[in-house]
């Protein structure tokens, strides 16, 4: 008799399983499950409830991963603590092969510089969003860097920092070595931002935060006249709200536009652009190395600019 209410069962749900068009593979699994319970002996089904009950475990630690990784990556979890910047070296993506790396000796003004020369006393440029900046090489645990110091905040309104524009100069870095410039199609640069003043936040709160790091990584070529092009290929936004300090990787490619974001063996003066947006509390960034790749991924090296 239970073998009869059995297979009138499963084919009673087989034929709402055919009637429902909507039902998943998921479903069909689950519905198969269920089927074979009913069937099978009390010993049986308590193998199967065992194995539900694992595969329901194995579901919730899934779910408690997935918030705790969502938790690392800024949440409100407890998972999201401040690093010490001690960490920081062992995020650097290119500094094991880079094609420039910076040391405390060198002539920083040689290589980079702000957009425009200072126009005198009081603003900076008059009637312009861009900072004047203070460009120095400090080592930050044990690497040096190239140090872009905020100096100016708007006059008006809330006080927020301006922004600061830089360009490396790649007639300098490339210096007897031009014809590798128009190899160059992929620019790449490591760069750690580092809270100098407590971020406030609307509730007052306060941090030590750098907070945002948003802005445009451009390339400024030749254009064979006495100018420079102008491409912004790629508009970073990226933002740290829990340690003194954070590290990002800026990543364009200048080759997907060949013949006009690309470099061209010339002597005249070509730039790697970096622009950070105006943000409201004081943070300084840094540089810590550039590598310029070829169409294969290769790095093309500055020999003059090699690691000590």
């Amino acid at each position: 008799m239970k073998k009869i209410l059995a297979c009138t069962l499963a084919l009673t749900m087989s034929a709402l399983m055919f009637a429902s068009c909507g039902d998943s593979e998921d479903s069909s699994s689950k519905k198969d499950a269920a089927d074979t319970t009913t069937t099978t002996t009390t010993k049986e089904e308590t193998t199967t409830t065992t194995t539900a009950a694992e595969s329901e475990a194995e579901v919730e630690d899934s779910t408690a991963d997935s918030t705790a990784d969502s938790s690392a990556e800024g949440g409100d979890g407890e998972e999201n603590v401040a690093k010490p910047i001690s960490e920081m070296p062992a995020t650097l993506k290119n500094y094991e092969e880079a094609s420039v790396y910076f040391s405390t000796d060198m002539d920083v003004a040689s290589i980079i510089e702000p957009f425009a020369e200072d126009k005198g006393s009081g603003a900076y440029y008059p009637n312009t969003d861009e900072s004047q900046v203070n460009l120095t090489i400090e080592e930050l645990e044990g690497i040096p860097m190239i140090k872009v110091e905020v100096l100016d905040t708007k006059t008006d309104g809330d006080g927020s920092y301006l922004i600061p524009k830089i360009r490396f100069r790649m007639d300098k870095l490339f210096e007897g070595q031009e014809a590798d410039l128009e190899k160059i199609f992929t620019v790449k640069a490591d760069v750690v931002t580092k809270a100098v003043g407590n971020f406030v936040g609307d509730d007052g709160t306060e941090s030590l935060v750098p907070g945002n790091f948003m802005g445009a990584f451009v390339t400024q070529p030749s254009d064979g006249n006495g100018g420079n092009g102008w491409n912004d290929l790629y508009d970073f936004g990226e933002s740290e709200w829990t340690s003194e300090w954070g590290s990002y990787e800026l990543v364009m490619r200048p080759g997907i536009k060949e013949g006009i974001a690309t470099f061209v063996n010339t002597t005249d003066p070509q730039y790697v652009s970096i622009m950070r947006w105006g943000i409201p509390n004081q943070a300084d960034f840094y540089i810590a190395d550039l590598r310029f790749e070829d169409e294969d991924g290769n790095v093309i090296a500055c020999a003059n600019f090699a690691k000590q």
